[in-house]
């Protein structure tokens, strides 16, 4: 009688689980496989983006802006070095 109850709410349990398993994938099935696609190409154009050639060097250098100050920007103070 026991081990015949064990058995009934195990194959319920295992059956649950099938069931639930198959209808969570049939219902993301979709909207995952569009999420992978979509993360193997933004891998692959930043792959794209990264491939150098051989010998070509890129600098990316923007000169420093001059420092313009007026009479109406502040004091000078003079300061003294303390050793």
């Amino acid at each position: 009688m026991f081990f015949k109850v064990l058995l009934i709410v195990l194959g319920i349990y295992l059956l649950g689980k099938l069931i639930i398993r198959s209808v969570v994938s049939w219902f993301l099935g979709d909207t995952a496989q569009k999420m992978n696609d979509q993360l193997r190409q933004q891998q692959e154009e930043m792959a794209r983006m990264k491939k150098k050639k051989d010998g070509h060097v890129t600098v990316h250098y923007q000169p420093k802006k001059a420092k313009n100050f007026g009479k109406e920007d502040g004091d000078y103070v003079e300061f003294e070095e303390v050793k």
